[in-house]
């Protein structure tokens, strides 16, 4: 079996390249007794005399002028590879998927990707936008390196980072009797239509228990998939709704009001998560690392709490 290394193919090539076993030693900063061992392993390993060499001349045999071509294309490839490997590891370049809800990909995702891009100009970039709900499934299943979503206590196989903190408000619409209150009641929102997301929605669920704890009961009117059909729903004056404060900057666009919720006042936390059991890869680990640090340097008003 043959059990060739680096280190004599590279010494072969020297050789090779400068015509002398002393001037293949200086360039490789080594002796040349280690030098000439090194070629000796190699063709001892070969059964091949790959040198004709005397004390004036050194040229190579015909199997070292046949083997000299496959040695240099092994160099480089493994060259080639390491170089690969290293750019990987720098960030230089690779694959980043992160998925994220339609309200989030749309306010805060656009801004952290110019800046990572800035950054990481090799690094390509793919953002699933779709249901909260399956983000979590996604990642499970290893379709993405990264999910962005509402925190849930006890998810088997995610490892969870928070981001920020935000709260549920009411939405209303233009001309409503809610409209004139800088804050509303879980109570006084139960008494009008109300617009919800599907039942698998985190933050439906959050509606769902801060209602409990308001000690009523709220059946929808209607249902949606996406906070952007909810508000659209609201401004057409179908009823009201309860979402997460960051679909204010959606609900600017209609006219749609927010306003506080109390009584209780419901807390989430938005956060990241990927896999707990696999290692990101360098280019996910960065992205993950550049979106902490660009919430929490809190850049431009997009920076504000931002959720599902």
């Amino acid at each position: 079996m043959l059990n060739i290394t680096l280190r004599q193919l590279r010494a072969f090539a020297t050789v090779a390249d400068t015509g002398a076993f002393a001037r293949a030693a200086e360039r490789l900063h080594v002796t040349p007794s280690g030098l000439s061992m090194l070629v000796r392993e190699l063709e001892n390993q070969l059964g091949l005399r790959l040198f004709y060499r005397n004390t004036r001349v050194v040229r190579l045999t015909e199997a070292g002028a046949e083997f000299l071509p496959v040695a240099r294309k092994t160099l480089a490839d493994l060259g080639a590879a390491v170089a690969a490997s290293r750019s990987l590891a720098e960030v230089k370049r690779g694959r980043v998927s992160v998925a994220a809800s339609i309200v989030v990909s749309a306010t805060l995702l656009p801004w952290v990707l110019q800046g990572f891009v800035a950054r990481h100009p090799g690094i390509r970039c793919v953002i699933k936008d779709g249901f909260e709900e399956d983000i979590r499934d996604q990642v499970r299943g290893g379709d993405v390196d990264l999910g962005i979503g509402t925190l849930m206590e006890g998810e088997p196989g995610l490892a969870q980072t928070t981001l920020f903190e935000d709260h549920l408000v009411a939405l209303v619409g233009e001309g409503h009797p809610l409209a004139a209150k800088r804050s509303v009641t879980w109570r006084e929102l139960a008494r009008y239509p109300l617009i919800a997301l599907t039942p698998r929605s985190p933050s439906r669920a959050l509606a769902d228990a801060a209602f409990e704890a308001a000690g009523v009961t709220a059946a929808p009117a209607y249902e949606a998939s996406f906070s952007s059909t909810v508000i659209s729903m609201v401004a057409a004056g179908l009823g009201v709704a309860a979402l997460p404060v960051n679909v204010r900057q959606v609900s600017r666009r209609v006219k749609v009001h927010a306003r506080t919720l109390v009584r209780p006042t419901v807390r989430r936390r938005l956060g990241v998560f990927c896999r707990s059991d696999a290692e990101l890869s360098p280019a996910a680990a960065a992205f993950r690392q550049y979106l902490q640090e660009w919430v929490r340097d809190g850049r431009g008003a997009i920076a504000a709490p931002l959720g599902a």
